[in-house]
C-alpha cells in the first residue's frame, strides 16, 4: 500500500512583500465630523451668497438699463412734441402778423375813419411841438417865480391834452376795427 504521509517543513524564502504591520486606529469623534460637515455648509453658504450677491448686482445693472433706455424713449417724444408744438406756434404767430399787418394798412384804417366815423382827411396839418424848450429866459421873467410856475402849468396841461387826444384816437380806432 503505500507509504504515510510525511511532513517536510522547507525553509520558505522571504517574501518579498514588505512587512505590514498594524496599526490602531483613532477612534474619529463626532465633533470633529461636525466641524468638517459645518466647514462645508459654511463654505457653501459663502458660495451661495457670492452667487446671490453677483445675480442681484446683474439684476440691478440690468434695471438700470431698461430705466436709461425708458427716460431716453419719454424724453425723445417730450422733443418730438415740443418740436410740433413749436412748429405750430410759429405758424400761428406769421398767421397773426400777416393779420396784423392787413388790419394796420393805412387804407384800411382810412376806409374805417371814413365810413364808420364819418372822418374826412385834414386840408390842413397843424403840429403842436410840446417839447420843453430850454431857452435863456430875458432877465426881466427871469426872477419871477409865478412865471416859471405858469410855464409849468401849460406844458403839463400840453402833455395831458395830447397823451389823451392820442388815446381818444387809437381807441376810436381800435374800437372801431373791432366791429
Amino acid at each position: 500500500m503505500g507509504l504515510p504521509a510525511v511532513r517536510q517543513d522547507r525553509p520558505s524564502p522571504r517574501s518579498r512583500r514588505p512587512h505590514l504591520r498594524v496599526v490602531e486606529r483613532k477612534p474619529v469623534g463626532t465633533a470633529s465630523r461636525k466641524r468638517s460637515a459645518a466647514a462645508r455648509a459654511e463654505a457653501a453658504r459663502g458660495a451661495f451668497r457670492s452667487f446671490a450677491i453677483l445675480v442681484t448686482l446683474l439684476v440691478i445693472l440690468g434695471m438700470g438699463r431698461v430705466w436709461l433706455s425708458v427716460k431716453a424713449a419719454e424724453a425723445s417724444m417730450k422733443a418730438s412734441e415740443l418740436r410740433s408744438d413749436i412748429k405750430n406756434e410759429r405758424y400761428q404767430g406769421d398767421m397773426l402778423e400777416v393779420r396784423q399787418s392787413a388790419l394796420g394798412s393805412p387804407s384800411r384804417i382810412r376806409a374805417i375813419a371814413s365810413e364808420a366815423m364819418d372822418m374826412a382827411p385834414a386840408r390842413k396839418v397843424t403840429f403842436l411841438d410840446i417839447a420843453p424848450r430850454r431857452s435863456p429866459r430875458p432877465a426881466a421873467t427871469a426872477g419871477r417865480a409865478d412865471a416859471n410856475g405858469l410855464d409849468r402849468a401849460i406844458e403839463g396841461f400840453m402833455d395831458l391834452t395830447a397823451g389823451e387826444a392820442q388815446v381818444l384816437l387809437v381807441g376810436d380806432v381800435g374800437l372801431a376795427s373791432s366791429k
